[in-house]
């Protein structure tokens, strides 16, 4: 199977990170994509790393769903 290559924001999410600093809103961002591509959660304040859970729950939903349909 071919490595997955992209990832799905839903409009949805936005409002979380619209509650975010610029600063912190781009860490959060930094860190989705290397959970993506590596599967490691990188280090994130205590704020990042709560924040950061729903989004790492819906990725791993549609990884799961990507990999049963693939």
């Amino acid at each position: 199977m071919a490595k997955k290559d992209s990832f799905v924001l839903y409009t949805e999410q936005k409002a979380v990170i619209n509650k975010l600093s610029d600063e912190q809103a781009g860490k959060l961002i930094k860190a989705i994509y290397e959970y993506v591509e590596t599967g490691e959660m990188p280090e994130l304040d205590n704020v990042l790393d709560l924040v950061i859970t729903p989004f790492k729950t819906v990725l791993d939903k549609d990884k799961a769903k990507y990999e049963e349909v693939s």
